[in-house]
């Protein structure tokens, strides 16, 4: 393939990661510093931290930073910080991360008070040394709803974890260590006159005055053809998102007639060619995938596999 400059927007594990095999790659980060979600991270999933792995794939590299991505087209991309606006020309791979899924995709309804923090906000606050409240709800159970409640658990006097959908690396036994009390079920109403008050789920009444939304999508806000990391598909394990990062970076290396993935498995790349088709699967352990036709049982969380020559189709068989 031409080798063409590699631009990556997002200077997280998987921007880092991609730019560990690109040397020559440029990294472009919205914030201050660069890093991501896992700088932060302690919570080791089976034995890797996330904060440990930043610091080893930051090292020597050059970011730059306070300079937001605001346009792609098909040489480039657009950029701006206090300088002003640049284009850059360049294969553009998109590792912004995931958003927080909206009140109305959750379906949570009721009164609007304060106290209600996306995810990030709440990361970034209580990072700073901020305390959100006294007895916190979150909502979902993942890899870093569990790494924010074990900072919040030297802080607050309560914490509770909801949720529908059980993580892909963490048992709940881990959450109990911490002293969180977990609710399965989902969060339908929220009260509050001023600030948050009461969270009804399907089950049960929840007095607090903090809620922290911490279900997930992925989020590719400027509709690129190659995502990285999270913004590909929510991976819980940091060691998984480095792995997806090197397995994108073999598919552009290697080059050839990019096709893209179709079905209702979330996978990383979501382009295979006839050179390169491997791929990791966003699913937990036993879970049935028909993989181009051959069916498969996952023997562990977020599986890499080869589509075989054809159509590239994973469905859940």
């Amino acid at each position: 393939m031409d080798r063409e400059k590699i631009v990556i927007i997002g200077s997280g594990l998987a921007g880092l990661a991609l730019a560990e095999m690109f040397p020559d790659s440029i990294l472009i980060e919205v914030k201050r510093q660069p890093g991501g979600l896992f700088s932060k991270d302690n919570c080791p999933v089976s034995g890797n931290i996330g904060s440990e792995m930043i610091n080893k794939l930051l090292y020597g590299k050059k970011v730059e930073i306070e300079t937001a991505a605001y346009r792609l087209d098909s040489e480039g991309v657009w950029v701006i910080n206090r300088n002003g606006s640049k284009k850059i020309n360049g294969k553009v791979i998109l590792a912004t991360g995931f958003r927080e899924r909206t009140s109305v995709e959750l379906g949570i309804y009721g009164y609007r008070p304060a106290g209600i923090f996306p995810f990030t906000a709440a990361w970034d606050l209580v990072n700073m040394g901020y305390l959100l409240g006294e007895k916190v709800v979150i909502y979902g159970y993942n890899h870093y709803s569990l790494s924010l409640a074990s900072k919040l658990s030297k802080l607050c006097d309560k914490i509770y974890i909801v949720y529908s959908r059980e993580s892909l690396v963490h048992s709940l036994d881990e959450a109990l260590s911490l002293g969180v009390d977990l609710i399965q079920g989902r969060i339908k109403w929220v009260e509050g006159r001023d600030r948050i008050s009461l969270v009804k789920t399907d089950s049960e009444e929840i007095k607090t005055d903090a809620l922290i939304i911490a279900e997930f999508a992925p989020w590719n806000q400027l509709g690129a053809e190659f995502l990285a990391g999270n913004a590909g598909m929510i991976l819980e394990s940091p060691l998984k998102v480095v792995e997806s990062s090197m397995l994108l970076a073999e598919l552009l290396k290697t080059g050839g007639n990019m096709e893209r993935i179709r079905g209702n498995v979330p996978v990383l790349p979501n382009f295979v060619s006839e050179r390169f088709r491997k791929i990791m699967l966003g699913v937990g352990t036993g879970i049935r995938i028909a993989v181009g036709g051959h069916v498969i049982i996952t023997e562990e969380p977020y599986q890499v596999v080869e589509i075989p020559p054809g159509k590239p189709i994973v469905e859940v068989a």
